[in-house]
């Protein structure tokens, strides 16, 4: 036998001149600077290159492809802090010409998406104005879509905001007009461009689910999750085209990812709109894959069926265990629905009680009036003592304690009460 240590590793395996040469090449690779590694394919597999018998040099590939992965989310971390302000500058005036360039909606579009810093210039995107008018008798009903899902997309400044909003409001005009022109793919995209900057356009959204009732068998699973997503983000009630929306769901629900799941439950829980057959598939699906939601999914999913009063053990069992592991990346609002989720439920599961308060501390001053009486009120619903987070939910709520409404007071200090915690100061205020 030989022994080759390298750092933290200490791998044993056969003697033979073959081996000790493939320890050397898999030394130096583990050294390799993992970006040009990665670059060449090396880590891809880390067990693929060698036979069984050569299993011993695994853990150094693995290493290495787990320090791969860590490097990787380092860069997406710091790629994200980076871009949190204006994009590198561009002469306004080089993308004023470049707008006016465009001869048609796919060239525009695609410097839209290229040029994410003409927003931050009013001239630029002013100058969008005359040239979508310039375009719009030729735009076809995917130009229309894929211009808004462009905007939509776009980071914007609060100074060009307005022109930005204006640009859609026009082009959302235009969409409504040609609506026929519009297959499932554009109305899903539209209506789901139109949801996520928060633009009312009633007469669209009522157009769309005309249009989109017809064709519904041609949506695909994340166009039908966007639909219904974005008919409940605007509030836009629509009980014919859910209903639909149900029916075309349920024969592919298999072909549904984590996301679309929980977005589609989540809107019909939102809207209140009844539908057990689609819970229920929903819920088979979701749990042999449970390990793919991420905590915004698990706590939508969850919260869902709570808020509609859909029984699922089985489904809350397999949430529990998925969320143990990744606690530590929910947001407030997810610790605080996933827990009033399960005791709205009346499902017990200490652990992931305690994980949440454990997660839940050092984030509370990031809770608002609403997930802080929620929580408190889920812990006192189960019996779950926890007096250092009703401490410190006390501690954040009286600063704020004029945001509380009626509901959110009352379950507060009923939930003190019902435990037996004592706080004269939250009761006073």
């Amino acid at each position: 036998m030989c022994s080759l240590k390298t750092g933290s590793f200490n791998v044993r395996c056969p003697f033979s001149l073959i081996s000790l040469q493939l320890c050397a090449v898999v030394f130096i690779l583990s050294q390799f600077h993992t970006e040009h590694a990665l670059a060449f394919g090396f880590f891809q597999q880390p067990t693929r290159c060698f036979s069984q018998s050569s299993s011993c040099f695994a853990p150094l590939f693995a290493k290495s492809y787990d320090r791969a992965g860590d490097q990787g989310r380092a860069r997406k971390s710091n790629h994200r802090q980076r871009t949190k302000g204006p994009p590198n500058a561009v002469n306004p005036q080089d993308l004023v010409q470049q707008i006016r360039s465009s001869r048609n909606c796919f060239e525009l579009g695609k410097f839209l998406r290229e040029n994410p810093s003409l927003f931050f210039s009013e001239d630029s995107i002013r100058a969008l104005i005359p040239k979508v008018a310039e375009l719009k008798p030729t735009m076809s009903g995917r130009d229309i879509a894929g211009l808004l899902n462009a905007l939509a997309k776009a980071r914007v400044p609060p100074e060009t905001r307005q022109v930005h909003g204006k640009l859609m409001i026009v082009l959302g005009e235009l969409a409504g007009r040609k609506i026929e022109d519009f297959d499932a793919r554009g109305i899903a995209m539209t209506l789901n461009a139109f949801a996520k900057r928060g633009l009312p356009n009633s007469e669209f959204f009522e157009k769309s689910a005309e249009a989109a009732i017809p064709i519904i068998g041609t949506f695909t699973s994340q166009g039908l999750a966007n639909t219904v997503n974005a008919f409940a983000k605007m509030d836009h009630h629509h009980p014919m085209l859910f209903d639909e929306v149900a029916k075309a769901a349920i024969p592919m629900i298999d072909t549904f990812n984590s996301q679309d799941l929980a977005n589609t439950v989540n809107a019909f829980a939102k809207m209140g709109y009844q539908h057990p057959m689609l819970f229920d598939e929903v819920a088979r699906v979701a749990i042999p894959i449970i390990g793919t939601f991420n905590s915004q999914d698990i706590s939508n999913t969850v919260n869902a069926f709570a808020k509609m009063d859909y029984q699922h053990p089985m489904l809350f069992d397999e949430v529990a265990k998925a969320a143990l592991p990744m606690i530590g990346t929910f947001k407030s609002q997810g610790l605080a629905n996933t827990v009033n989720a399960f005791a709205k439920m009346d499902y017990q599961h200490p652990m992931l009680f305690d994980e949440v308060a454990k997660a839940a501390i050092p984030m509370i001053g990031t809770f608002n009036s609403q997930d802080l009486a929620n929580t408190v009120n889920a812990f006192a619903k189960m019996d779950h003592h926890h007096p250092m987070l009703f401490d410190e939910v006390a501690r954040v709520a009286i600063p704020i304690i004029d945001t509380f409404n009626s509901q959110d007071l009352a379950n507060t200090v009923n939930a003190f009460a019902k435990m037996g915690y004592q706080h004269p100061m939250l009761f006073d205020e």
